[in-house]
């Protein structure tokens, strides 16, 4: 089973041993994006993987591609144009100081300004069985909104499975129609198969208030027939994370885990890609939510937002949590 992501790649640029900006003259270069960090952990576990994405025609567009594909991301769908990739720095938090996300001009990106060849979208999807996209591409610009609602267009005529990540971010969203964005999130989820986010997320784009968790994931299953899954992480207080899946009929959650944090970036990603390794390979639904539990769970302790540890090491953690060294 063949998975597309189509999504932006951003470069992520951190001080390092937990400074400030103002504080460091290096930083660590990274490439990220929900869709590649996803295909990074299906990748390292044997699954097929591809990425369509939009990258600057400079030597910046030719290290992420290297980045991609040192990640064992197949890079056969990247489209060469523009100048400029979104970059981010993250100021990792340390102690009760939060981590800090400062974006720079990421709706100037090659991503989110050069419009990638339609002969190209609908050929790389033809050539896979499910297709990953983003919720966040529908509010960083009008070109990234049309490449997504196109993408489940065509992916919907040739009956392709979507997994749709709703990845709802207010602060982008402030000088957004609301009701063109509401519009453009009914049309994909009434095409996807598989759907992460948490109530929260429904709760924000769909503006119901005074609602149970559980009352508004059987609201959108009621809505949205061709879901099957929907799934996410619940965080509690003193870090702590759990795992859920629900089908229409059907509530499965994970033990809870307690963090130690490095890193928090990209670990719902590790989750995402958890939970479709667990699809992919037909395990039970319990499986399934405790191995990407624990995907997300040891992601918090690796630097970056890809996932790097495989499922050889995250079996030995689960079979083990408290050993110190696995030899």
């Amino acid at each position: 089973m063949k998975i597309l992501a189509i999504g932006e790649v951003m470069m992520r640029l951190t001080p390092p041993n937990y400074k400030l900006i103002e504080q460091t003259t290096t930083v660590d270069l990274s490439f990220s994006g929900t869709g590649l960090n996803i295909l990074s952990g299906l990748s390292r576990n044997n699954a097929q993987t591809s990425l369509l994405t939009g990258l600057p025609n400079n030597a910046v567009g030719k290290a992420a591609a290297s980045f991609i594909r040192k990640l064992g991301v197949n890079d056969q769908w990247l489209h060469f144009s523009g100048n400029h990739i979104g970059t981010y720095f993250l100021e990792l938090g340390y102690g009760n100081r939060a981590s800090q996300v400062t974006y720079l001009n990421r709706e100037a990106s090659s991503f989110c300004q050069e419009e990638i060849p339609r002969e190209l979208l609908r050929e790389s999807i033809l050539n896979h069985d499910l297709i990953h996209v983003c919720g966040i591409a529908l509010s960083t610009s009008s070109v990234s909104r049309e490449l997504m609602l196109e993408t489940v267009k065509i992916a919907s005529e040739l009956n392709k499975k979507i997994i749709f990540d709703f990845n709802y971010r207010p602060s982008l969203n402030q000088d957004t129609d609301h009701n063109r964005l509401l519009n453009d999130y009914k049309y994909i989820l009434s095409h996807s198969f598989m759907v992460f986010g948490s109530p929260r997320d429904i709760s924000n784009v769909f503006e119901l208030d005074n609602q149970t968790s559980e009352e508004l994931v059987a609201e959108l299953f009621e809505e949205f027939p061709s879901i099957e899954w929907f799934s996410g992480t619940v965080r509690g207080e003193n870090d702590t994370l759990q795992g859920v899946i629900y089908q229409k009929d059907t509530k499965v959650i994970s033990q809870v885990k307690e963090l130690t944090i490095y890193d928090r970036i990209g670990t719902g990603d590790a989750y995402a890609a958890g939970i479709l390794l667990g699809f992919i390979n037909n395990w039970t639904l319990q499986d399934t939510v405790e191995f990407a539990i624990s995907c997300a769970e040891l992601s918090h302790t690796t630097f970056g937002d890809s996932p790097v540890l495989d499922e050889s090491f995250v079996r030995l953690y689960m079979k083990d949590p408290f050993a110190k060294v696995y030899r």
